[in-house]
Formats: C-alpha cells, structure tokens, sequence
C-alpha cells in the first residue's frame, strides 16, 4: 500500500516538474515577436500536463486549431464530427480546464500583453446542449479537471495562484475565468451573456434557430470563437449545414502556407488504433447492430442517412439540376403549372415547367408514359390579397402556352380554382386537387418516383442561381423532412422552425401531377374467355 502511495506522489512530481519546465519556456521573455504555433503548442502541452491526460494524435489536432482560434481571438467556427465515445468531450475538457488558467497568466505578461489583451480579465466560456443534462457532462469534467489533486497542486504554486472561487454554474476562478453551461431547448431563455468560447456540445440536435438567434451572438463583442460538436443523424440541421461550410473552405484553402482547417473527423476506425478497449467495443457493436445498420452507421460511421428523414438529399438535388438551362420568362412549347395557394404567413408559389412529349418513357407493365419535363420558372407572390394575386397569376401565365395547371384547392385556393377553371376554359385545363394525408401522400411518392428517374430537371443557369426564387427552392426543398404515417408519406417544412416553409415543394408536387395528367396508359384490348357466344 505504502510503494503504491510512493508510485502515485513520484508520478504526480514527475507531472509537476514537466508542469513548471512548460510554464518557464512559454513565460520567459526572451523575445519581442511572438512565434504562435510555438505558443499553441505549447499552451497545449500546459493543458495536457494540468489535466495529467495525453491526448491521442487526433484529439491533439483538433485541440490545437482551436486553441490557435482562441489565442489570435480569430473569431472561427470549428466542427468536430467524432464517432460516439471517441473523446470528443475528453479534448474540450482537457484544454478548457487548463485555458481558463494559463491564458490570463500569460495576457499579464508584457510579451503577450498586447496578443492576449481580450482575456486579461479572465477567459469566458459557455457551453450549450440539447438539454442541460448533456451540457452538465461537459461542464463537470473541465470542473474535476480543475479540482482534481494533481491540478489543485499546480495552481497552488506561487507562479500560478489561481484558485476555484464558486464551485457551482457558474464556475467562477480567481483570475475572472468562467465557465457556465446551458441548455439549449428551444424554450430556454439564455440571451444577454457574452462568452469568448462556445461550445456547442450535441450539436446536431439543437434547433437551428436557436443556434443562430441566441448563440452565435454570445460571441459577437468579443469576436469568440465558436466549436460545434456532435455526430451525425438523419436531418439536415445547422451542424450539417456547417460541417459543408467548413470542408468547402478547407478544400479552397488547403494549399495555403500556415492554414489550420476547420473541420476535424473521425470515425471509429481512427478512434480504435489507439484504444485497445474501443476496438473491442465496437466489434460487439457491429454483432449486436449490424454494421450496416443505421444506428451503427450513424454513430461509428459518421455518415449522414438523410434519406431516412430528408425527402431528397441536396446531392440528389444537384444531380437533376441542368446547369445550362437558363429560367424562361416565356415559352411557346409546351408547358404545365402548379399553384399552391398562400394561408396566413405563407406564400402563393407558381412553379411552371416545359414537358417535353418528345422523350417519354413507357412503363411496360401498366402502360403509363411519363414525359421528361423542366421546371423553368416560379412565381411568388406574398401577403393575403387574393384579388390582386389573381391577377398577376393570370398575367404570369399568359408568356407561357400552359395545357394544365394543378391547383391546390384547399381552403382559400376553391375560389381561385374556380376562377381560373372559368377564365382559362379551352385554353388550358385546371384541376383542383385538395390536399389530405392521402392526396398529399400520393403527390409526394409520385415527385420522389420523377426526381429519382431523372424525368424531372431544374433550371441552374448561373444567371438562374442567382434569382431570389431559385434559392428559396433550394432552401425549401432541401430542408423538406419526411415520415411515414402507416402507408402514407408525410413531409413538411421542420415543424421547429417557424420560418421554415414548404410552398415552393408543394407547388412542384403539383406541377409534376400536371405534367403527367395527359400520360394515360395504353389500353390493349384482348378476348376474354369468360364472356361472349360460347358462354
């Protein structure tokens, strides 16, 4: 018992001598410049030797680029997609907990004083998840980080002198450093703080809205840098969002001289060569879940299933664009439209499409014949007068030779079906098609069933991409969820998002209907045995 005490004090003086050897290299003021990827590496290996833990290579990568962020007060948005239990939470407590200690040792010093000016008064960090359950896991480790033996130890040291003031959220130290957690549910009133570090922890699963209304600001007077964290799932959110805005710009500038990137990633595979007991793990996982399966894909893989709960993918979305194809404000071929009429805070969506009866595919089991069409216009009009809609619909569609238009007639759009159906009579054909789970069921699988065929384009001319109405398609379409209710799909804009809407998606479902009203499939007439002169 007494060698194992004797084992335990060697080690922890051996940690506090490589503590004080840090804190010496990184104070010594020996020159007026400051080489800052020394500087972060070194502050780094102060956090490692406070928390007496050693990060694995790839959590060293990722600590690094946000202790760099944080030094140069650089105000950049990080992503870390980590497999599930790969130390995510381990790499931000481990540099948080030793931040908030040598980031206002070093601002007080002369040869940093000027770099470090913003934490001079202490570093501020806030941490947000889901619920306030999962920011506490995060928030407690940076604490038993701090008040842990081996660390208390550390701060006693006159050199250092800092001490853990309030125990409790906040997490107040002597130096003015605060660590405070929050939750992030949609309900959470969390506005009027000011942090220069966010974490996001669970990222994936917080509401977009809130993310981008009351957290980012938290950032904004101290230009803070922001680290969201999480893993994939089956919805678009502002993590996936993100994540793709971070590996565009990480593939733009990957040849620069000295550009740390701003997404970090990894899988179970990177996570399993240097923990003996994950690799373990995760081949029972691939019995028990299957390693095709969506939790195990989701959780080790870091793949996003977005056809799970996305009605389509913006990868699927590119590969029906025609970038060559520029938006037509007239055309004399052949043409059809869908109009989802406006309720309250919605819009009224026109979408037109060119079909073209040159190309048609012949299902050879039922006959149908489904045309190739383009969608090569939309038209939005807002606000709740009816009368003057009308008209610029009627004005609209006059530079187009539409043969049928599919309206929704639910509600407000009976009397402007109607109306249509009087004015347009022999010109073109109008269906009022009221929507009910059912109806709507229907007009989803048959967008879906002409989007995965490739029978439906979209124009993306770069003239086109730039219009107001293209790009809130995109947005729409995009962020469009689905479910099934029984046999029936059911998709809407997310229902937590009270800017979302889906009026661009149902006015293509049901100019995609118009297209393929005159498909009917071929009849063939043969003799039946049950019926004629023998009988």
């Amino acid at each position: 018992m007494a060698e194992t005490k004797m084992a335990e004090t060697k080690k922890a003086e051996t940690k506090f001598a490589e503590e004080e050897e840090i804190l010496e290299e990184v104070t010594e003021d020996s020159s007026p410049d400051v080489d800052i990827p020394w500087l972060v590496k070194k502050v780094t290996d102060y956090c490692e030797a406070q928390a007496g833990i050693k990060l694995h290579p790839y959590q060293r990568e990722f600590a690094e680029a946000v202790v760099e962020s944080i030094i140069l007060n650089d105000g950049e948005e990080f992503t870390a997609l980590f497999s599930r239990q790969s130390g995510k939470t381990e790499a931000i407590s481990v540099i948080a907990s030793g931040m908030v200690v040598i980031i206002p040792l070093l601002a007080a010093l002369p040869k940093f004083a000027k770099l470090l000016k913003p934490y001079k008064d202490g570093i501020w960090i806030g941490i947000f998840a889901p619920s306030v359950e999962q920011a506490y896991t995060t928030f407690s480790r940076i604490r038993n980080r701090i008040v842990s033996k081996h660390a208390q130890m550390i701060l006693s040291d006159p050199e250092i002198g800092v001490t853990l003031d309030k125990y409790a959220n906040p997490m107040i130290l002597s130096n003015g450093s605060i660590v405070q957690m929050h939750s992030a549910a949609k309900q959470a009133q969390i506005e009027s703080k000011t942090y220069h570090w966010l974490i996001l922890e669970e990222c994936q699963d917080i509401d977009k809205m809130k993310i981008q209304k009351s957290i980012h600001p938290m950032s904004a007077a101290v230009n803070g840098t922001i680290v969201k964290i999480g893993t994939s799932n089956n919805q678009i959110c502002d993590f996936l969002e993100t994540i793709r805005r971070n590996k565009r710009m990480d593939i733009e500038n990957s040849r620069k001289r000295g550009y740390r990137r701003k997404h970090y990633e990894y899988d179970y595979k990177v996570a399993m060569k240097y923990n003996p007991l994950y690799k373990k793990f995760i081949e029972k996982e691939k019995r028990r879940l299957g390693e095709d399966s969506d939790a195990f894909r989701m959780s080790y893989k870091l793949e996003w299933i977005l056809e799970r709960g996305m009605f389509v993918s913006p990868e699927m979305l590119d590969k029906i664009e025609d970038r060559g194809l520029k938006h037509m404000e007239s055309c004399k071929d052949y043409c059809v439209a869908g109009i989802d009429c406006g309720k309250r805070n919605d819009s009224t969506v026109v979408t037109v499409a060119k079909v073209d009866w040159d190309h048609v595919e012949v299902n050879e089991v039922t006959g149908e014949r489904r045309p190739k069409k383009a969608v090569i216009n939309w038209l939005e009009l807002l606000g709740d007068d009816y009368e003057a809609q009308y008209h610029q619909i009627i004005e609209f569609l006059r530079n187009y030779n539409i043969k049928c238009i599919y309206i929704d007639s639910t509600g407000v759009g009976t009397p402007i079906a109607d109306r249509l159906a009087n004015d347009l009579y022999g010109i073109a054909e109008v269906i009022p098609y009221s929507f009910n789970t059912s109806s709507k069921s229907y007009l989803w699988k048959h967008l879906y069933t002409e989007i995965s065929s490739g029978r439906l384009t979209i124009c993306a001319h770069a003239k086109t991409r730039s219009l107001r109405s293209y790009r809130k398609f995109r947005e729409q379409m995009e962020s469009l969820q689905k479910e099934y209710k029984g046999q029936n799909m059911v998709c809407q804009a997310p229902p937590d998002d009270r800017d979302a809407h889906d009026d661009y998606c149902d006015s293509l479902g049901l100019c995609v209907l118009a297209s393929d009203h005159d498909a009917m499939p071929v009849i063939e007439e043969m003799p039946n045995i049950f019926f004629g002169p023998g009988r």
